[in-house]
């Protein structure tokens, strides 16, 4: 079961800075570029309760839903989607919204429940893509399934390879990207980095989203495997390409923390903390496990006690700072 792991809930169902194509009308997609989910949550449920075939609506509510981590909120846009695909079964927007959103309930529920509804999360994203071969948050996502689901319950790196291929002759450029996710799912690592580096957004800002994005995949799994030198040049080249990225400089931080370049560290997390888009990243954390390395136990003390009071970290990272906080008080 080692594909299903945290980070499923977004390979399954694509994150909002990976799909905000999906969603054309414009004050819609600002709320969600703006990171602003719960508006624009209730901006789509407004619309789609005014107008129940307005894509636009579905594909944002879609997208909120899944940026937040509420069941209940998942639930009724789940309801809603699941209304439209029945209504409108040629909409290619509300299966995918199924998948993705289904996919997500499921997981939050526990392995048995995500298990059982492995077979509907599937059909969904593939029905999406069937009926619409350009809709490529569906297709991202359908790749992502047949990368992390295991081979027992529909998973196959041979279908994520075969769905990726035949967006090269609409979408070639989207194409390697999706096909760059695979090598990284098969380990091929330096064939992946090439396949990225290969990608021309243009100005499709989008695309450039989802290129960092696989960027930043590809440096935390050089870093999980203890390639310093590599997850380095990685997160290096995202400061440079987007330095109004938090993820960058993060990773950055990161890596110099495992090459013991603790000062340097510290500064790349500060410049992480201090842009937009940072929920998610647990900055105080490795901020502070930095400084504890260096020797400032009172620095690292306030930032894990921040860490802990702000409870939005994974439950591993938390059990660790409470432990931390535990081992420094018994020390003095």
């Amino acid at each position: 079961m080692k594909g299903f792991r945290c980070a499923t809930i977004a390979a399954l169902v694509c994150s909002a800075p990976l799909c905000a194509q999906t969603v054309k009308d414009a004050p819609l997609a600002a709320l969600l570029d703006a990171g602003r989910y719960a508006e624009a949550e209730r901006a789509a449920t407004a619309r789609i309760a005014a107008r129940p075939d307005d894509m636009d609506g579905y594909a944002a509510l879609t997208l909120s839903v899944l940026s937040g981590n509420d069941a209940a909120h998942r639930e009724a846009a789940l309801k809603l989607l699941e209304a439209c695909a029945a209504r409108l079964p040629q909409a290619a927007t509300c299966h995918y919204g199924v998948g993705s959103v289904l996919g997500a309930q499921a997981l939050s529920q526990g392995m048995l429940k995500a298990m059982g509804s492995v077979g509907r999360v599937r059909d969904a994203l593939a029905r999406a893509v069937e009926l619409d071969p350009l809709l490529y948050a569906a297709r991202n996502a359908l790749v992502q399934f047949y990368l992390v689901v295991p081979g027992i319950a529909g998973g196959s790196v041979a279908k994520a390879r075969e769905v990726a291929a035949a967006a090269s002759a609409r979408q070639p450029e989207h194409a390697k990207l999706l096909i760059a996710l695979v090598d990284i799912g098969q380990k091929k690592h330096e064939q992946a980095e090439a396949g990225l580096a290969s990608v021309r957004a243009g100005d499709d800002r989008e695309l450039a989203a989802d290129v960092a994005e696989v960027w930043a995949q590809l440096g935390f799994t050089y870093l999980n495997d203890k390639k310093d030198a590599k997850a380095r040049a990685v997160f290096e080249r995202m400061v440079l390409d987007r330095p109004g990225s938090p993820r960058g400089h993060y990773g950055l931080g990161r890596v110099l923390t495992d090459m013991g370049q603790f000062d340097q560290a510290i500064a790349a997390f500060e410049r992480a903390a201090a842009l937009d888009r940072t929920a998610g990243l647990p900055i105080d954390y490795r901020a502070a496990l930095a400084y504890q390395a260096k020797g400032d136990r009172d620095k690292a003390r306030t930032l894990l006690v921040r860490f802990v009071a702000a409870s939005k970290g994974s439950a591993q990272n938390i059990d660790d700072a409470k432990k931390r906080l535990v081992q420094m008080a018994e020390a003095v």
